[in-house]
């Protein structure tokens, strides 16, 4: 007899209630959400496009070469200031922990309403791509030189975008990405097709990657303050995320508030290494 749609969901729904009645069902059902949630943090998040991702062995320190006439930025700890670095031949970026604890109440799994691992992923997906993005664009920020950043008023014109590429050129770099907040955006959907090329449509919903101008691709992110576009070079030449313990999944349950639960969390860091590699424009 031919599976329906319908039969798979019903046998899947089974599967699951039954983990969830026992401490190893649960924790079974903790290590199946590990993948999909690390695949889709690598296919969405912008940050993890922008910084190299370095995923560190066991007991290797995240220590990386750094030129001295530059200047590095790192993360002390979440939520901190970027602290920069400007002596030393060798940079060693601090990681910290970052978690997310996606919670369903079980009035929901005995409904059924919905398909429980799928919910907690797409929660805990969501919450940690934005802790992840808030801290890369807090040290490409502070990590931006002066001098190297362009003041406007009004509009983002692509002479700006043109002279931002420029200045990162100037430092035998290449200019790979520019990221901008929709706010600024509507500047350059302003420019018309014929100066830019613009995604696919499949292109912009999987991979967050808008268009092309120049040497870089455009990036969208909701992230990014309203009055900044980002000019930046190829990942490798701008920082590093090293990752000293990937994506991890335990059970959580809240039983006081009769909620399923689970901790989802990773140890990272976070490091721009050559502020050569960065250009901003600032909108006023």
């Amino acid at each position: 007899m031919a599976l329906t749609k319908n039969s798979v969901e019903e046998t899947r729904n089974q599967i699951v209630a039954m983990a969830l009645e026992t401490n190893e069902g649960k924790t079974a059902l903790a290590q199946a959400m590990v993948e999909p949630i690390k695949n889709s943090l690598m296919y969405q998040a912008i940050g993890r496009k922008l910084l190299l991702v370095d995923e560190l062995p066991q007991g290797v320190l995240p220590r990386y070469e750094r030129d001295i006439t530059a200047k590095s930025f790192v993360i002390g700890k979440r939520g901190a200031v970027p602290t920069s670095e400007i002596e030393a031949e060798e940079l060693l970026v601090p990681t910290f922990e970052i978690a997310a604890n996606p919670v369903i109440r079980y009035s929901e799994v005995k409904a059924r309403r919905f398909y429980i691992v799928d919910r907690a992923q797409i929660r805990a997906k969501d919450s940690l791509q934005r802790q992840e993005d808030t801290e890369v664009f807090k040290v490409i920020n502070a990590g931006t030189p002066q001098d190297q950043t362009i003041n406007v008023n009004g509009t983002v014109q692509i002479e700006q975008v043109n002279l931002a590429l420029t200045l990162i050129e100037e430092h035998e770099l290449i200019g790979a990405k520019i990221v901008v907040p929709p706010a600024r955006y509507k500047d350059f959907r302003g420019w018309g097709p014929d100066v830019y090329d613009q995604a696919t449509q499949r292109d912009i919903l999987q991979t967050g990657l808008y268009g092309h101008l120049y040497t870089a691709d455009i990036h969208l992110s909701t992230m990014v303050p309203k009055n900044c576009v980002f000019i930046m070079a190829p990942a490798q030449f701008v920082g590093a995320m090293p990752i000293r313990q990937d994506i991890t999944v335990l059970p959580a349950d809240d039983t006081r508030r009769l909620r399923l639960g689970w901790v989802v969390y990773e140890e990272l860091g976070f490091a721009v290494i050559n502020d050569f590699s960065l250009s901003k424009i600032l909108v006023s």
